[in-house]
């Protein structure tokens, strides 16, 4: 079971006097894990029978802004009243959850009723604002995590959906905002304040719709490594504004291990600078690095192997679906696999010396 926010922020003021490390564990309620399970999904259950009441009574609410909109305001009035009253009850924290969303559905279909020009990009911005809206307004407002995480997954998809429905000029720029925007939730939730504690889920979810928009979403759309058309400037502008993220990353996790030397230091950073340019028109590659140095620099375990996935896996879509030839494919990537041979050696033969 999760912890509240109160927890969340001693546990965050320890690991910052470095008492402990890692994610707050959660609370041992005495609860079996298969009981503590079947009450979650009836809790889900329950939500989603409540949603099928809601289109049983009225017919075609999905066109009722009128109605759609009022009953999504109330469903998040009620999930916002169970989440300050659940205090670890695991069936009204689901229920809660549940019922956020289905709120958020609701008030959705209703900006996609009132949107003007039904299909066109303005129509769909309006759309993808409002739900973007509601979704950082409980997010906010509700304070569970698994609720945030929910709730943060829907804001990042809906910043991707913004960009992605305008112009060719902006959608390019999708990937590097989220990566950017992740990075800034992560580096802030380092913080010893109530934003830094606040923080966490939003951060997880932007990298997690980050890595799955290279891999789908990015792809259909002409964003990923995986783009169809030959590259103009808008594309090699927005890959590079990726590079000096993993750089930014290697610096700062430079800046929190106090027990790196000089020489290390700059071997980390030469690292990040060598791999993310040889590497830079793949921007998952460098993406999934990001996030296992975030998640080194942080001590969080999940996090790191998150990143270390995500590496491998745009590695084997870079060789695949990129637009190059074999040889040069071959030839980047093997320039990359030699540079980080090499910053290997170097590491291990400078620190031979210093050793001695």
């Amino acid at each position: 079971m999760s912890i509240d926010a109160r927890a969340q922020d001693v546990w965050q003021r320890l690991t910052q006097s470095g008492a402990v490390s890692g994610d707050a564990p959660d609370i041992d309620d005495d609860t079996p894990w298969y009981l503590a399970g079947l009450i979650g999904v009836s809790a889900w259950v329950a939500a989603l029978f409540f949603f099928g009441f809601f289109l049983a009574l009225f017919d075609d609410l999905y066109r009722q802004p009128a109605l759609a909109f009022p009953m999504g305001a109330g469903c998040c009035a009620v999930a916002w009243l169970l989440l300050r009253v659940a205090r670890g009850r695991d069936f009204i924290e689901q229920f809660a959850i549940a019922t956020s969303l289905v709120g958020q559905l609701l008030i959705g279909m209703a900006f996609f009723e009132w949107g003007d020009r039904p299909g066109s990009n303005d129509h769909w911005r309006v759309v993808w604002l409002g739900v973007g809206s509601v979704a950082a307004t409980m997010y906010a407002i509700g304070r569970l995590p698994m609720h945030r995480f929910l709730c943060g997954a829907i804001v990042a998809a809906a910043l991707l959906a913004i960009c992605i429905v305008d112009n060719d000029e902006v959608k390019y720029f999708a990937i590097p905002l989220l990566a950017w925007a992740m990075f800034v939730a992560w580096w802030r939730s380092a913080g010893h304040d109530r934003l830094a504690v606040a923080l966490p889920p939003l951060a997880w979810a932007l990298g997690l719709v980050l890595l799955l928009s290279i891999w789908t979403i990015a792809r259909i759309g002409g964003l990923g490594p995986g783009r169809m058309e030959p590259p103009d400037h808008l594309i090699l502008i927005a890959d590079a504004l990726v590079v000096p993220l993993l750089l930014l990353c290697a610096y700062w996790l430079c800046s929190r291990q106090s027990a790196l030397g000089a020489r290390d230091r700059v071997l980390v950073l030469a690292f990040a600078a060598g791999f993310a340019l040889l590497l830079w028109r793949a921007p998952g590659v460098s993406i999934g690095i990001t996030l296992a140095l975030i998640g080194f620099a942080l001590y969080r375990p999940a996090l790191l192997a998150v990143g270390l996935l995500g590496t491998a896996a745009y590695l084997f879509d870079y060789y695949y679906h990129l637009q190059l030839t074999l040889l040069e494919k071959s030839g980047w990537l093997a320039a990359a696999g030699a540079a980080v041979l090499a910053v290997r050696w170097a590491h291990v033969r400078f620190a031979g010396r210093a050793a001695t």
